[in-house]
Parts: structure tokens; sequence; C-alpha cells
């Protein structure tokens, strides 16, 4: 299999995870800030957006390793 019909798995699995269940992804990132000293968002919105983007990246690449 080639490596960019991997790679578009992986940010399809991604993008779809982070637009289907934003709520639970918000509810795990509120553990690692604090070990990390990060700031976070809360906003819903940034994951559909980072999940678009993931989807778009998905589709590149698809397009690419034909």
């Amino acid at each position: 299999m080639d490596e960019n019909i991997i790679r578009a798995i992986i940010f399809l699995v991604a993008g779809l995870v982070m637009i289907l269940f934003p709520g639970k992804i918000l509810k795990m990132q509120a553990h690692l800030p604090k070990r990390l000293r990060k700031r976070r968002s809360d906003s819903k919105s940034v994951l559909v957006f980072l999940g678009i983007c993931c989807l778009i990246i998905s589709v590149i690449l698809f397009v690419v390793a034909q």
C-alpha cells in the first residue's frame, strides 16, 4: 500500500473524529494542559474547523496517491 494512502486514512479518521465527537475530545483535553502547562481552547467550532482541515488534507493525499 502506498504511504500516501496510509497517511490519507489517518487524516480521514482524525478529521471524522474531530467533527463527530468534539465534546469527548474537549473532555480529554481538559487533563492534558494541566500537565503540560499550556492554554487550550474551549470552543467546539475550533475542533470542527480542524476536522475540516484534516479532511481536506486527506482528500489531497488520496488524489496524490492515485
